[in-house]
């Protein structure tokens, strides 16, 4: 199938790329005209995703209705003595004239806010026109900065802008870097394997137009079908498709490189190549949509969203693999890997000598102390995943910015929970003023309020807005919601009504008991899900549960590290609360993936007449380099994350559990638990070589990459 598919694109690859240039163009136009030059926005309140039958989705629904919001995004001035002393009526005269000074395009009004018990700080609210992340919002932040510090020059007073609109624009140039340290790192890493400029800067063009055609037919999906592409779907899917994009080309170009040193014409070595990696590479796509395709069984609509998303954008990838590259590759021929000479390389010292090679040989050595010395290194990194704790800290800044030290101003004088109040809805025919009041007073009674902000009555339903004493994503503050508030609240709500407690606190209270009921639904319908996949490809029982056992392992080490290096050393109080879900699926998927084309190949040995311990050997040598490259290439892609505050956690754990499912399941404890069980791993699928004339000897497998497709149909 995949050789007439590769024939066929060889032949006109002009068409193809033309193709899909022109469905690129499309998509990217259609999106323009439906969203504007901004692309679609995210949707970043996790109320919207929740199901309705939990009382915070309802609160937000009353809030919706009958308390909207105002149009636009908001940013918070704090405004301070440089020496830290109380504010003087002088400072408070000079403060109460600043709305009439930072008047601003793309500012609607700045007002007047609290002032701190101690006296010491001061605050003021700017709302602004548009969305937190639009441009225009951007520049207008900085404008409004910009005024600031020239109206309070000379007065002995400093201010900082903080809030949504000026932690966006902080963020926007650290997600630019991150952004763009993220496509270098990639062109670095490939021009270090390929050692081609031509491969690094063309293979990064490429996977960046897929990537394009991917947002564009998800956002407009989005339109069509009337759901809403979150902060985590918008943030990973670049990140995804960068790195499982170069993964598949780094497959096809290994094979494709083989095959011109071996004197085959550019046309006819693609045509091989293609033939040779198409069945492992949509093998290996299939399980990463499938991993991803689970998430639509969670019941927060942001991961039904997610995993779909992501399972759509892989597949996409997978078919430009198969298609646009080679018909790209196919017109270039050697000269993609110029300045490198493609010689015949033949089986030389270097390949004998290289480091998988080496853990080759290691693994056909010693395959026993191999499985115990990794199983136990991986247990014992997966014992620190017992201490993880879920973190709902959202408003992480970049570090040193001039929003993150405001914020620390403002917490330094006034109630925590200040910037993201909760609110408490009364609804029914008993509302009246008075009783309103009083319901405000008992709740400021109950110990995580600092203080009632004011109550407010619209349309028979009355609003208590209250200051949490805790952060409000903290872990007390949201046990304490749940524990305490929302009791106290439902007890002390007046006869004839009904109180829901909302915002952010009680969201994330809902979103963790949901969570906890996707943990329980997904882990065992994607991986067995998976397990069916890898059935169903191995045909090898033993083969397809020691896979799913080994990628089991690999991420309870993954989630261990993670622990470790972010609660025990960073003292941090908790792993990001979406970090076990995803980190699963992104673990199981690619760890799975990199294990199927070394095991893939490690059959293929079999069959050529090698005993156990040889096919180990020589599939640890010829698939690990690229395995070891793609795992790389794609850990590195995710590591850039780590400088990303809201994305770091992700990034490092996802990047450290390709590195374990590279190295340590793919080079180690896979092939040396095949090279133990012999060909029993593979039951009841048959190994055994086709039996040769008398006096002629196995052949070895042609050298290449991963698993010719026709022996994954056996």
């Amino acid at each position: 199938m995949f050789t007439t598919l590769a024939t066929a694109v060889v032949r006109r690859p002009g068409r193809v790329i033309a193709g899909w240039l022109l469905a690129i163009a499309a998509l990217t136009a259609a999106t323009f005209a439906v969203y504007g030059p901004a692309g679609p926005r995210p949707a970043d309140s996790q109320a919207d995703f929740l199901p309705a039958r939990y009382e915070s989705a309802r609160a937000a629904g009353i809030a919706a209705r009958i308390f909207p919001d105002q149009p636009g995004t908001s940013a918070v001035l704090v405004v301070r003595r440089a020496d830290g002393a109380p504010l003087t009526p002088d400072d408070s005269a000079r403060i109460d004239g600043l709305p009439q000074e930072l008047r601003v395009a793309g500012v609607t009004g700045v007002t007047p806010g609290a002032t701190a018990p101690d006296g010491r700080l001061r605050l003021a609210e700017a709302r602004l026109t548009g969305d937190a992340h639009d441009e225009a919002t951007i520049q207008a932040v900085g404008r409004l900065r910009d005024a600031t510090d020239d109206a309070l020059a000379g007065s002995g007073l400093v201010a900082g802008w903080t809030g949504e609109a000026a932690g966006a624009a902080d963020s926007f140039l650290l997600d630019m870097i991150v952004n763009g340290a993220m496509m270098l790192v990639i062109l670095v890493l490939l021009l270090v394997v390929f050692r081609s400029p031509t491969i690094a800067l063309l293979n990064l063009f490429l996977v960046l137009l897929v990537a394009q055609a991917a947002t564009g037919l998800l956002a407009l999906g989005g339109k069509v079908f009337g759901y809403a592409l979150d902060a985590s779907t918008t943030g990973l899917l670049p990140v995804v498709l960068l790195g499982i994009g170069t993964d598949y080309a780094v497959f096809l170009l290994f094979r494709y490189r083989e095959r011109l040193r071996a004197g085959e014409d550019r046309r006819a070595a693609m045509v091989h190549a293609v033939g040779r990696i198409g069945g492992a590479v949509t093998v290996s796509a299939l399980v990463v949509a499938v991993a991803f395709g689970a998430l639509v069984l969670s019941r927060l609509a942001s991961f039904q969203v997610l995993g779909p998303a992501l399972a759509v954008a892989v597949l996409l990838m997978v078919a430009a693999a198969l298609t646009l590259f080679p018909a790209v590759y196919s017109l270039l021929g050697r000269r993609a890997y110029w300045p490198a000479k493609l010689v015949a390389s033949g089986d030389d010292a270097a390949a004998r000598n290289g480091r998988a090679a080496r853990a080759g040989r290691l693994v056909a050595r010693r395959p026993a102390r191999v499985v115990l010395t990794t199983v136990a290194a991986l247990a014992l990194l997966g014992l620190g995943a017992l201490h993880h704790r879920p973190s709902y800290e959202l408003d992480a800044l970049p570090t040193g910015s001039e929003s993150a030290e405001a914020l620390d101003w403002l917490r330094s004088g006034l109630p925590a929970g200040t910037l993201s109040p909760t609110d408490v809805y009364l609804t029914g025919a008993g509302v009246d003023a008075a009783g309103a009041e009083r319901f405000a007073e008992r709740l400021g009674e109950v110990p995580i309020v600092a203080a009632p902000a004011g109550v407010e009555i619209v349309d028979g339903v009355a609003r208590v807005r209250l200051l949490l004493a805790e952060p409000p994503y903290s872990q007390r503050a949201i046990d304490a919601v749940e524990s305490q508030l929302r009791p106290a609240a439902h007890a002390a709500a007046p006869p004839g009504t009904r109180a829901y407690v909302g915002g952010e606190t009680a969201t994330f209270a809902d979103v963790r008991a949901v969570l906890d009921e996707d943990l329980r639904r997904v882990f065992p319908v994607a991986a067995g899900l998976i397990g069916l996949l890898l059935l169903l490809m191995l045909r090898g029982l033993l083969a397809s549960l020691g896979l799913l056992a080994a990628v089991a392992l690999g991420f309870a080490a993954t989630l261990g590290t993670s622990v470790l290096a972010f609660q025990v050393v960073g003292g941090q109080p908790g792993l990001n609360f979406q970090l076990p879900l995803v980190v699963f699926l992104f673990v199981t998927a690619i760890g799975t993936d990199y294990n199927i084309l070394m095991i893939a190949r490690l059959r293929e040995e079999l069959r050529a007449g090698r005993s156990p311990r040889q096919a180990a050997e020589e599939a640890v040598r010829r698939a690990g380099p690229a395995v070891a490259a793609a795992g790389v290439i794609l850990a590195g892609s995710f590591g850039v994350l780590v400088a990303s505050p809201m994305m770091a956690q992700i990034g490092f754990a996802v990047a450290v559990g390709v590195l374990i499912a590279t190295f340590g399941l793919s080079w180690l404890l896979v092939p040396a638990a095949a090279a133990l069980t012999g060909r029993a791993a593979f039951w009841p699928a048959r190994t055994r070589p086709a039996t040769l004339p008398a006096g002629v000897a196995p052949t070895s497998a042609p050298s290449e990459a991963v698993a010719p497709a026709r022996t994954m149909a056996r």
